[in-house]
């Protein structure tokens, strides 16, 4: 498992949507931090096709480790349901491949609630589990 990567553990409660969000405001395209379709389908291809090297994931689809969905606002953000048992290490791995080839910034959800984990660029990781559990199993 590759740990070049910056940790910042957060506690429960604390609202990373809002990093998220100045995330996007940052490098989206539009005041509001939106990109094009046709680029929003390229970063979730690419995350879809990167997960399902490690896990199943599915578009809209429950029964998957790791779902998502393509009809949400068009952002250079993308957020992931983890099933409970879905091991947040292949969700970090994911993620950290993901950004490193990406044709432009993305920022990396996943929500395991009640536990969180966002991974934006350059390789900095906030999360509510203890770094062990993001690099302890793969």
């Amino acid at each position: 498992m590759n740990t070049d990567f910056l940790y910042k553990q957060v506690s429960e409660g604390e609202d990373l949507e809002e990093l998220a969000h100045a995330f996007c405001l940052e490098h989206g395209d539009d005041k509001r931090g939106g990109i094009a379709e046709g680029e929003f389908t390229q970063l979730y291809d690419l995350l879809g096709s990167t997960v399902s090297k490690y896990a199943t994931f599915g578009d809209e689809d429950p029964t998957a480790d790791f779902m998502g969905s393509r009809m949400v606002e068009k952002l250079p953000y993308i957020l992931l349901v983890a099933e409970d048992d879905s091991d947040p290490a292949i969700a970090l791995k994911a993620s950290l491949e993901t950004i490193k080839v990406a044709h432009r910034p993305l920022a990396i959800a996943f929500d395991y609630y009640p536990h969180e984990l966002l991974v934006i660029p350059p390789n900095v990781v906030f999360s509510t589990f203890d770094i062990e559990a993001l690099t302890g199993k793969e």
